[in-house]
């Protein structure tokens, strides 16, 4: 070789080097996420808590339980960055790029489980050394694949507390275990890896207290590598005040929550609320409430499973259950904690939304894939040349073959359903309106986000029916948002809180009781209000309020008169855009946008005007063919 060609070799080996350096992996695994995360990512307000957690950050608020406040502090940092798009989207981005980090971490994750030999005592059953740069590879295409997993991914579309809870999990299994395998090797000192480990696990646990779920497989990995002596306990207390730091981020709800936010979900200014919000006490009702919760669960893991995984990466995951078994009892054993715990927990939470709480079960499914994968690349390595390219293209395009697989499930670019339905009510409500209901999903949650963040209708005052049912702080609330309602309905409200405060202290309370003086605080604000303000209540909560009232049709509400007033009506008909009924949330809508235009089609009857009816039921019939409702009135209508 002469020295004209020495430069040019070099070069050469020094961009190839760049091109397998971990981080540049790990960076564009990253970057290619983000990009693709952006193309399905939601233009506006998504469903559920996308609009109260918008508010929360913009108003440096107290978030529903558990409060989640290093979630809400970084929200606000990242607006506080200049950029001309409202403020939904610009959080929807941050969503967009947290996922992301995630899949870069997971990465980096999976090499150190990979490489913590001492702490897993790796087996190599074969004489020749592991290839590293094709397992790299392995992880890279595991990372994708992860990433492209329907439920990972729509953790990306609009703003919630998950793609941050993603990276701080991740990046703690990270530490701890590559802290474990430096302990090992510098056994004389406290490992920095760990010290860092029990900082990032205090954040992590306040952003989320699903971070317990990693527990049990920590607990057993620490003390199965350390053993279960006093200096295995004495590391521990030596790290905790790392831990409290990292934790100490909790303080700040008590302390904005004494400056009286406009959103203060639990008011936690005492240490009594404060302990039942940071438990999650509202929720309890709904953790470990029966098998037929198992069951249902249960159930939704195993048939959105291939939705989740193409059936090419599930024959990877068997695969590499196999591998990791002969290769590393110990770390199929850590593993097997966290998925099982994860999978106990989350089948025994009754909520339709469950799916964000299998995310570390698909994490480990997305570590076992990467030994499947490489294992795969062995395999073909000892094959004929067209084999091995076949298959190794094969292998290579499995991200590919996620994207193309679960796409249409996470778009939500043409998911404008929450920002129609505000908009609509809004423009069916008369000025200085009372609204009561129980829609949150698509209408509660969404309208705190136009009416506080984009100041639109701040005339109109929004009740949430089973707040003000079920929760006390939530009167303090209205009296900050709606001062002058409050005003009105003071007197019921105190004599409805007596009897509220012993529900939510278990103290023994008569049931009558509480249903009688919850009946009368309902009538108070219709009767306080209606002189001087309109009041609309959702369809489903009509029984809720006396048969006194006249019910009139305004859009997607029902407008209560003391007498009867036609001229109220307007028409719910409107161009809704479901773009997937297959999600829960979406069903709902499409459930009570049919029960309020039977309501109307009904009503319009009544009132003798039958071909409008028609039009009404034809677009129910157009929804749900075969409605007995709808096919019933239209019968009626006809004669």
């Amino acid at each position: 070789m002469t020295l004209e060609h020495l430069p040019k070799k070099i070069n050469k080996e020094k961009i190839v080097s760049f091109l397998w350096s971990e981080n540049v992996i790990s960076v564009l695994l990253g970057v290619i996420s983000f990009c693709v995360y952006l193309t399905t990512m939601c233009r506006s307000v998504g469903f559920t808590d996308s609009g109260e957690l918008a508010t929360v950050i913009c108003t440096l608020g107290i978030a529903h339980p558990t409060g989640y406040p290093l979630f809400t502090l970084l929200g606000k940092c990242w607006m506080m960055i200049p950029a001309r798009m409202e403020e939904i989207l610009q959080l929807n981005i941050f969503a967009a790029l947290l996922t992301a980090v995630a899949v870069g971490v997971f990465f980096k994750a999976t090499l150190i489980l990979r490489r913590s030999k001492l702490v897993f005592q790796v087996r190599n059953r074969k004489r020749k050394e592991p290839n590293d740069r094709r397992f790299i590879l392995a992880s890279a295409i595991a990372s994708l694949v992860l990433g492209f997993s329907t439920t990972f991914w729509s953790q990306s579309t609009d703003i919630e507390v998950y793609p941050l809870h993603l990276v701080l999990i991740i990046l703690s299994t990270l530490l701890f275990v590559g802290g474990l395998e430096e302990q090992l090797n510098q056994s004389q000192v406290l490992s920095r890896k760990l010290i860092l480990f029990a900082f990032v696990l205090g954040l992590s646990f306040s952003n989320h207290m699903t971070t317990i779920l990693l527990a049990p497989g920590f607990l057993w990995l620490y003390f199965r590598v350390v053993g279960f002596g006093k200096e295995s306990f004495r590391r521990i207390l030596n790290i905790a005040p790392f831990f409290l730091l990292g934790l100490s981020i909790y303080l700040y709800m008590p302390i904005r929550s004494s400056g009286n936010p406009l959103l203060d979900w639990g008011h936690p200014a005492t240490l009594e609320r404060f302990f039942w919000h940071v438990s999650g006490k509202q929720f309890r009702v709904w953790m470990f409430s029966g098998w037929n919760v198992v069951q249902k669960q249960l159930s939704y893991f195993v048939k959105n499973f291939t939705s989740e995984f193409h059936l090419a990466v599930f024959a990877c995951i068997v695969i590499g259950m196999f591998v990791l078994f002969r290769r590393s009892r110990r770390m199929f054993i850590f593993l097997t904690f966290l998925f099982l715990t994860t999978m106990v927990y989350a089948v025994n939470y009754d909520i339709f939304d469950i799916g964000s709480y299998f995310l570390l079960s698909y994490i480990v499914l997305g570590w076992i894939a990467a030994y499947g994968i490489d294992y795969l690349f062995d395999w073909i390595s000892d094959k004929r040349s067209w084999m091995k390219a076949m298959a190794g293209v094969v292998l290579t395009v499995l991200p590919i073959v996620q994207i193309m697989n679960n796409w249409n499930s996470v778009d939500e670019t043409k998911n404008i359903l929450p920002q129609q339905f505000v908009w609509n009510a809004f423009s069916h409500f008369e000025p200085n309106a009372v609204v009561i209901a129980g829609l949150w999903d698509y209408f509660i949650s969404p309208s705190w986000y136009y009416q506080f963040i984009r100041n639109e209708r701040r005339d109109i005052s929004i009740l949430d029916e089973s707040l003000l049912q079920n929760r006390s702080w939530y009167f303090m609330q209205i009296q900050r948002q709606f001062p002058e309602l409050m005003e009105r309905i003071r007197p019921s409200a105190n004599l409805f809180l007596e009897e509220l405060d012993k529900f939510e202290h278990d103290i023994p309370f008569k049931i009558n009781t509480i249903q009688s003086r919850w009946q009368n605080f309902l009538n108070e604000i219709v009767e306080k209000s209606l002189p001087d303000h309109p009041v609309y209540i959702d369809t489903r909560i009509d029984r809720e309020f006396s048969s006194a009232y006249y019910r009139t049709p305004t859009g997607l509400f029902l407008r209560l008169t003391k007498k009867e007033d036609t001229t109220c009506y307007k028409t719910a008909l409107a161009p809704f855009g479901i773009w997937d009924k297959k999600q829960p949330v979406a069903k709902d809508f499409e459930q009570y946008y049919i029960a309020v235009l039977i309501r109307e089609a009904d009503w319009l009857i009544k009132n003798g005007r039958a071909v409008e009816a028609k039009t009404v039921l034809a677009e129910v019939l157009c929804i749900e063919p075969g409605n007995f409702s709808a096919s019933w009135l239209m019968r009626k209508g006809g004669k």
